[in-house]
């Protein structure tokens, strides 16, 4: 009897396994079906409960029973004790084993079970890796218990197997929406893109076409794939609300990527179909850019113009502004006979220009805004030397030009004779020379061993400085200065050496204005004064240094703070001219007497984004001194007031004018029209023209 009662019992759970397993089937079935009917699948494997297999093409079905064409027959077979599946592709087709843990985990998760239904379908995976029903239904588990990242995964795995069987748009939205509420912009992407590539028609796709782009663009800075998927979406879309910040955003892309001429078309485009949208001034404003990159200084001027005086945002004002600031300087590239577009050295000479370059020197008129390349004298020169030179420093004056470079000496061109002469390293002369200086008397040459002294007139050979033949502190000297007392030098470490031309002794310059870590970069003098360029890479700041020409009374400006780019710090450089503009004096108001102009600028108007020159502690310390001095020497006076200047600075990124005498300041954008960043090598003014060599070509702006 106890066996019997066992015997029920057991056939009363199989027969409720059983029961479960047709409910469970039935719903495979029914899912299958109504996938099969919104995608059109063509092959349908069927599962019968003896274990066997068929596989053929599908022809239909009603509520009871179905029919596939099995080689070469119709088979109509019933739906209960049958569990269907359909692929696109036969290979996707899994075997028994893998079938089985599918079923197995199926019937565990009918009972609850998830986490045993979870191994079930990892090992239909192990056993048959590409069975998109398994990867399904993994992606399903692991979307219930939150992990987004896994549940990607396995869609993902299901789109590429099978996509058509699969109704997966909801779930990659919804994962897709998720991880952009909580700011994973690159996951959101993802999901959004397996709707976009796996279900093209699904009506979705138009507004997450603009959305994908956008997150590409705006928060992933992918701007390749943002900029290719924005120009496919106005294009199939254009009747959506996004196309005028997408068709704004291709426009800007295309400029930024270089894809110029595209993006002035596409820039026209969206002004003339969104006149009075709020992008529409930033859209002249990208258009002055590119044009100015063309070389279209006109239309950009026309561009920039429209914006600052029609717009009444402050910022785009500004970038205004400096685009028309922009208008005013002119490039020269190879295009226009340069030998290379890496200029490293400018000469005026009268009405001329030489210009040295990475691949040699070039000569041009310049007269009456004319750039006429005059060829001969440069190709003599560039021939004088085994390889075309690199040319470091350029002297010029009515008789001659001196040509220093790197690796190949000297050049000496005499322009009443005609004659050539070359200083080679073969013959003693340093390779390097990075200066060049003259007067009537002598030629001074800075070179990386040492400074090189050329007296005029004498037979008597070139004297060297150099710490093993003479008391020169340093030997690598950057830059150069003749005054008719002194010669000044900079070293590449930073000290600055003096030579007394009447004692003929060097010495190191020192100035209370002259802070440690202090560089001296550039010199330039100016009617009475001495002028340097100084950087200073442990305060990240830059500026220059006003002197008598013995040295004396040096007061020192700071430019630039916080700037950590060594390149953009240490190329700054002055040039100083006389303030000849007349002297306004207000009606009943006399002319001060003995009241000189601040030595340190102290009435400096800063322009924007220039820091005070002094520090507060800087500002200190000399009132301190001058205390000092007006107590312990009563008697001392003043020093007269230094000549007013104008004085003219240069920094990659910014153009400056300086009038000493008012305090006034005006700043201009270094040129940007040319490709890539901007690093300037030298700096002169003449005919007019302000000349700035840059590692992309010469800069030339008028002086009006």
């Amino acid at each position: 009897m106890l066996h019997q009662t066992d015997k029920k019992n057991t056939q009363t759970k199989k027969q409720k396994t059983f029961h479960l397993f047709l409910l469970l089937t039935s719903i495979i079935v029914l899912f299958v079906y109504q996938q099969h009917l919104a995608y059109g699948q063509q092959y349908v494997i069927v599962d019968r409960e003896s274990g066997d297999r068929l596989t053929g093409i599908w022809r239909g079905a009603t509520d009871t029973h179905f029919e596939i064409e099995y080689q070469g027959q119709v088979l109509r077979l019933p739906l209960t004790g049958h569990s269907l599946s359909f692929t696109s592709n036969l290979e996707n087709v899994a075997d028994r084993t893998a079938a089985k843990y599918f079923r197995n985990g199926l019937m565990l998760l009918e009972l609850g079970l998830p986490e045993q239904a979870k191994n079930r379908f990892e090992a239909a995976i192990e056993e048959f890796p590409k069975y998109p029903e398994a990867h399904y239904q993994l992606g399903l588990l692991y979307k219930a218990n939150g992990d987004n990242t896994n549940a990607l995964a396995r869609f993902r795995s299901v789109a590429i197997l099978d996509a058509t069987n699969f109704d997966l748009v909801p779930h990659f939205r919804e994962l897709g929406d998720a991880a952009l509420a909580n700011e994973a912009y690159g996951e959101a992407v993802e999901n959004y893109r397996m709707i976009l590539q796996y279900y093209p028609e699904h009506e979705s796709v138009p507004g997450l076409s603009y959305i994908t782009g956008f997150l590409l663009v705006e928060q992933l800075a992918d701007d390749n794939e943002g900029l290719s998927l924005l120009e496919s979406a106005v294009k199939q879309y254009p009747d959506m609300l996004s196309h005028e910040k997408a068709l704004f955003l291709i426009g800007k892309l295309q400029a930024k990527t270089g894809q110029l001429e595209d993006a002035l078309h596409t820039l026209r485009g969206f002004i003339l179909r969104y006149p009075v949208s709020d992008r529409i001034y930033e859209a002249h404003l990208i258009r002055a850019e590119v044009n100015l990159k063309l070389g279209r200084v006109e239309e950009a001027g026309n561009e920039a113009a429209q914006v600052h005086n029609m717009s009444v945002d402050e910022t785009l004002k500004e970038r205004a502004k400096q685009l028309l600031d922009q208008t005013r300087w002119t490039v020269y590239t190879v295009a226009n006979n340069l030998p290379d577009n890496h200029v490293q050295a400018i000469a005026v000479d009268s009405t001329r220009l030489w210009v040295g370059t990475a691949s040699g020197v070039m000569l041009f008129e310049t007269a009456f805004n004319n750039w006429i390349p005059i060829p001969d004298v440069p190709q003599l020169i560039n021939s004088s030397t085994g390889t075309v030179p690199d040319v470091q420093a350029i002297a010029v004056n009515p008789d001659e030009v001196w040509v220093g470079t790197r690796f190949q000496g000297a050049i000496h061109y005499d322009k009443r004779t005609g004659e050539i002469q070359t200083y080679p390293p073969t013959d003693g002369f340093p390779a390097w020379v990075k200066d060049i200086k003259m007067d009537d008397r002598e030629v001074w040459f800075a070179t990386d061993v040492g400074v090189i002294r050329n007296i005029r007139g004498t037979v008597d050979p070139l004297l060297v400085y150099n710490r093993q033949l003479s008391f020169i502190p340093v030997d690598d000297i950057e830059t150069l200065l003749l005054t008719t007392t002194t010669v000044w030098g900079a070293s590449m470490g930073g000290e600055v050496v003096m030579f007394n031309r009447e004692t003929e002794e060097w010495s190191l310059y020192n100035s209370t204005e002259m802070r440690k870590g202090m560089t001296v970069v550039g010199f330039d003098t100016a009617e009475d004064q001495l002028l340097f360029t100084w950087f200073n890479t442990d305060e990240q700041s830059n500026g220059y240094f006003r002197a008598d020409l013995d040295g004396l009374n040096g007061k020192s400006t700071t430019l630039h703070t916080g700037i950590a780019d060594e390149i953009k710090l240490r190329n700054i450089y002055i040039e100083g001219v006389l303030d000849d503009s007349p002297v306004v004096v207000e009606e009943n108001e006399a002319m001060p007497v003995d009241a000189p102009e601040p030595l340190i600028d102290e009435e400096f108007q800063s322009p924007a984004g220039v820091a005070d020159p002094l520090t507060p502690e800087s500002v200190l310390e000399t009132e301190v001194l001058e205390v000092e001095s007006q107590t312990e020497v009563s008697d001392i006076q003043p020093p007269p007031p230094p000549t007013p200047l104008v004085l003219w600075i240069a920094t990659n990124d910014l153009f400056y004018v300086h009038q000493t005498r008012s305090g006034e300041w005006e700043d201009t954008m270094t040129p940007q029209i040319v490709a890539g960043e901007l690093i300037i090598h030298a700096f002169a003014i003449g005919n007019g023209r302000v000349w700035i060599a840059t590692n992309n070509g010469l800069a030339a702006m008028n002086l009006q």
